[in-house]
């Protein structure tokens, strides 16, 4: 069983599944790192050359092979990932899907220095987070098989949440 791990932007999906991985001895990947690493761009140049849209596509055709794999990871996904019914019924077909969730002004402090975040190129990027948060709260919600809140706990304190749920 792989296990996504959804939510926003800064809620804290890849420290907390580099935590998962020390506890699980289960791979990380990340699903942005997997498109660089496929595509021999980064984000933001894909972005910029082929819009958000064909982001989504290449982002959806990554979802496709890891809904294939034998082998169990705990799978760190891009923010939008959850927007495509099509990626989540790829991660529902062999995983758990856990939703981090954190306060918009959790997320400015922990991505405001990160200028490698096309959707926070915004004359207001808290406006934008909030923003984007409420267009994409529906989509996360009912994606989500658990919801684990981050805000003021530790990425171990996370992990361990995660793994107690998991095995109740």
């Amino acid at each position: 069983m792989q296990i996504y791990l959804i939510g926003f932007m800064g809620t804290g999906k890849t420290t907390t599944g580099r935590k998962l991985s020390k506890l699980t001895g289960k791979k990380l990947l990340d699903t942005d790192e997997l498109i660089v690493e496929q595509e021999g761009r980064s984000i933001s140049q894909i972005f910029a050359e082929d819009g958000e849209a064909g982001f989504r596509e290449i982002e959806t055709g990554v979802f496709k092979k890891l809904s294939t794999e034998e082998k169990e990871y705990i799978i760190s996904c891009g923010g939008g990932a959850p927007l495509r019914e099509t990626n989540v019924s790829y991660m529902k077909k062999n995983g758990v899907v856990i939703r981090l969730t954190a306060t918009a002004e959790t997320v400015y402090e922990r991505v405001k220095n990160n200028t490698s975040r096309p959707l926070l190129k915004s004359p207001d990027p808290m406006q934008r987070i909030v923003s984007l948060m409420g267009e994409r709260e529906e989509a996360y919600s009912s994606a989500a098989d658990i919801t684990i809140k981050t805000d003021g706990k530790t990425p171990d304190q996370v992990a361990s949440e995660i793994l107690s749920t998991l095995t109740k």
